[in-house]
């Protein structure tokens, strides 16, 4: 199973048009397996949440499409090891939660450059389509 992973940021661009949406939508044309933290269905929600029930149903939609795993003991663990120090907890499940995926992670996709630069330097490919 060959999977890109999405982060909240990601996500959220799927949702509501912003600057980086198209880039990111012709990034994932044809990619058969997108997953995330079930972390996101929260961030995601909660973000939207001002833009009113259309935005919280257009949400819902794009989550269904998207694998969510389950925030074991072993992610938790896997994060709150993460270095940097300087690293936010939510980002650190995030990115405990694409390590599982090992060689099946293609891509991490995340519009935040802490932790864009904290999955470099872990070695994967993370990537910001349409982003400076």
């Amino acid at each position: 199973m060959n999977a890109d992973y999405l982060d909240s940021s990601a996500i959220v661009k799927l949702v509501v048009r912003e600057h980086e949406s198209d880039a990111l939508a012709e990034f994932l044309d044809g990619k058969p397996v997108l997953v995330s933290s079930a972390l996101a269905k929260t961030e995601v929600l909660r973000a939207l949440l001002p833009l009113g029930e259309e935005a919280q149903r257009r949400a819902e939609t794009a989550l269904e499409a998207i694998e969510l795993i389950a925030i074991s003991d072993d992610v938790l663990d896997a994060a709150g090891r993460l270095p940097p120090a300087t690293l936010r907890s939510l980002d650190a499940i995030h990115l405990a939660t694409a390590v599982l995926l090992g060689s099946d992670l293609q891509s991490l996709l995340t519009y935040d450059r802490r932790m864009r630069a904290t999955a470099t330097a872990m070695g994967m490919k993370a990537a910001s389509p349409g982003a400076p």
